[in-house]
C-alpha cells in the first residue's frame, strides 16, 4: 500500500489531483482516473461511473478509505490528471482492496 500512498501523494504535490464531487463535475482538465472510497453513497459511487464514462478514464472504488490514501479530511472522490501516475496506481490496484 506504500506505493499507492506515494503515488497519490506525488499527484498531490504535483497538483495533479481534483479533490470532491462539485470540483469533478465543473473540471475542464482531462481525467485519468477516478478513486471513489467504498463509503461513500450510492449516488457518488454513481457520479464516479458517469464521470468516467464521460472522460474516457478508469474508475476504482477503494476498500480502503481515501481519507487514508490521501491525507485529507472526509474525502471520499479525487480524480487523477496525470497520465503516468494514473497507470502507476492501476498496475498496483490489488494493494489498495479495490472493491
Amino acid at each position: 500500500m506504500n506505493k499507492i500512498i506515494s503515488y497519490i501523494g506525488f499527484a498531490i504535490k504535483a497538483k495533479k489531483v481534483i479533490v470532491g464531487q462539485s470540483h469533478l463535475k465543473r473540471t475542464d482538465k482531462r481525467l485519468f482516473l477516478i478513486l471513489v472510497c467504498s463509503s461513500a453513497s450510492e449516488n457518488l459511487i454513481n457520479l464516479a461511473k458517469n464521470l468516467a464514462l464521460k472522460n474516457g478514464c478508469d474508475f476504482i472504488i477503494t476498500k480502503q478509505k481515501l481519507d487514508t490514501l490521501t491525507n485529507i479530511n472526509d474525502v471520499k472522490i479525487i480524480g487523477i490528471t496525470d497520465e503516468n501516475l494514473s497507470k502507476a496506481i492501476i498496475e498496483n490496484k490489488e494493494i489498495i482492496n479495490i472493491g
